[in-house]
């Protein structure tokens, strides 16, 4: 239950979509064989949370809000197939 003294809570969402690379791709296909930790992916999920917050509290600010609450991120995989 969200109890607050504002009269309205608007809210805000932001999407950021970031590729990666063959080399990450190989990369990860290896540490998924053989166990481990894929930094490489780890870097790209640190930069996809880094931009969405920043883009989130430019509109926040855009609205005149003081805060961000209940921040929830979610990250799904796209696939693409090329033709």
């Amino acid at each position: 239950m969200i109890v607050t003294t504002t009269n309205s809570i608007l809210p805000i969402a932001a999407n950021v979509v970031i590729g990666t690379n063959i080399f990450s791709d190989i990369g990860a296909s290896y540490v998924d064989f053989f166990g481990g930790r894929s930094t490489s992916y780890e870097k790209k999920m640190q930069e996809m949370y880094k931009r969405v917050t920043e883009t989130l509290k430019q509109r926040a600010q855009a609205i005149g809000a003081d805060a961000i609450i209940g921040l929830s991120v979610d990250i799904d995989e796209i696939y693409h197939q090329v033709p």
